[in-house]
């Protein structure tokens, strides 16, 4: 099998499973906030944050490792990498809840009053839920079950709507989070046993070695992780301080709509890596390479463009009354989405070369523009000043990752094609914050698409190509 067809092939199958655990939380828009007010939804979403931020200091990213390590090896190094992995998460486990109950403690002796001392063991119980599901399922993935890793996305998107009919309407946040919970632990089950991952799991298999040899891979990733929710998610407590969790309510249901770009592009961005460590060294890798990222960055500029236009009418269809302020913020989170997605794929290549460390670099550019922001911005701007500091956020990690990447790929014409998308992008952006509500606002987007379809006219001509190509050969 060729390596498109090989990347193709991945890519189908990821989205079956991926897909609908990523359109959830969209098609699950208009029930969550007919239950949840504004400041319940916004609860729920900061919820989120803290597990997301907690989720790689918890596990020192050995779920990472779990896919990278053992692909390739024999069984007998497969049940030593997923043994002692998961010997080393309920440590982790063992370890938190201990550190949380300290943490529960001192809040109720000094009366500390906050959204994460008050919903601390809802954080705690959907934390171990996530990293076991994530633990599982990438190990699926690594010894090849890839039917397996996209069915597991659909008992989880199942369970999930199941779950909230049933608890949402009485328990409210609780009901919540307690359905993510629940969801989590049916597809850990459901991976555990159908990719035969059991079979894996042994005491006598545990070696504190491998674990170190995981370790030395997924450590330097922590940092990385905590860069990227400092990108991502900081905005969410600063928000809390300064505007109050009605501002985050509107902030989370406006974040669900970039939110389909970055699933369609996590779906890709799954079997691109798969694709790159395959093929990385191998002859033709560059050509190839710089083919599927010239591809994707202008899908993602259309679909911003798309979903730009489309951002009033999104917050009309998916939620209440009460959350029509949120269409604001949509453009310019969903710009940050395509810079954000822009960077993973450059990112990549780092997984290839086994080399962690610039992972961390470029996200400290990002997080560092992100931090001085939101603080900056927030006070001032509220919402939209957490999302123009995301946005700009995404902007420095996309470019610094380029730059790092290109030590091992160079991106031929890639490179400055993307640039001229994404000026492109940014003058879209530009015309739609000062033409909000006139007709030069859809003549100016008109223009704009046109000028990036004719700047990437090779594109297409390269795509007819390729399609001629797969039909000879058929």
């Amino acid at each position: 099998m060729g390596r498109y067809s090989r990347l193709g092939k991945n890519t189908v199958l990821v989205f079956i499973g991926n897909a609908g655990s990523k359109l959830v939380g969209l098609l699950m828009l208009p029930f969550y906030t007919r239950c949840l007010s504004v400041e319940d939804y916004g609860t729920t979403d900061i919820i989120n944050v803290y597990v997301t931020f907690l989720l790689s200091i918890v596990s020192c990213c050995i779920a990472e490792s779990i896919f990278i390590f053992p692909k390739g090896q024999t069984y007998e190094k497969q049940r030593e990498f997923l043994s002692s992995g998961l010997a080393f998460l309920i440590i982790a486990f063992l370890v938190t809840g201990i550190i949380f109950a300290g943490v529960s403690i001192v809040a109720d002796c000094y009366s500390i009053e906050n959204s994460f001392t008050q919903n601390i063991w809802l954080i705690y119980a959907l934390l171990i839920a996530q990293l076991c599901q994530q633990l599982f399922q990438q190990f699926a993935r690594s010894i090849d079950r890839i039917m397996v890793f996209s069915v597991a996305g659909i008992v989880l998107t199942a369970s999930t709507a199941l779950f909230s009919f049933f608890l949402i309407p009485h328990l409210g946040v609780v009901g919540f989070v307690l359905s993510l919970v629940l969801a989590n632990w049916a597809t850990t089950v459901y991976s555990l046993f159908c990719s035969t991952a059991y079979r894996f799991i042994s005491l006598s298999a545990i070696r504190w070695d491998r674990c170190r040899e995981m370790l030395k891979y997924s450590i330097p990733l922590i940092p990385n992780g905590i860069m990227w929710w400092l990108v991502s998610a900081l905005n969410r407590p600063i928000m809390e301080a300064n505007l109050g969790m009605h501002a985050i309510g509107l902030f989370a249901v406006a974040n669900k709509f970039p939110a389909i770009l970055t699933m369609l592009f996590a779906v890709f961005s799954t079997s691109w890596q798969i694709s790159v460590i395959e093929e990385y060294g191998k002859e033709g890798f560059n050509e190839f390479y710089n083919k599927v990222y010239k591809y994707i960055v202008l899908m993602l500029v259309l679909l911003f463009i798309i979903i730009t236009l489309c951002s009033k009418m999104l917050i009309y269809i998916f939620a209440s009354s009460e959350y029509i302020d949120a269409w604001r913020y949509i453009p310019v989170l969903t710009l940050g989405t395509v810079f954000s997605a822009i960077s993973s794929m450059s990112g990549t290549v780092f997984s290839a070369v086994k080399i962690s460390k610039y992972f961390f670099y470029s996200s400290v550019w990002g997080a560092l523009t992100a931090v001085l922001l939101n603080f900056l911005l927030i006070p001032y701007w509220g919402g939209m000043g957490a999302a123009i500091s995301m946005l700009l956020s995404f902007v420095v990690m996309a470019l610094s990752r380029i730059l790092y990447s290109r030590k091992y790929v160079k991106l031929q014409n890639g490179f400055i094609l993307s640039v001229m998308i994404l000026l492109s992008v940014l003058l879209l952006f530009l015309v739609f914050c000062l033409s909000m509500y006139s007709w030069l606002y859809y003549t100016s987007v008109s223009l704009i698409v046109l000028l990036v379809l004719l700047i990437n006219k090779n594109i297409f001509v390269d795509l007819r190509g390729l399609y001629f190509k797969m039909r000879i050969k058929k």
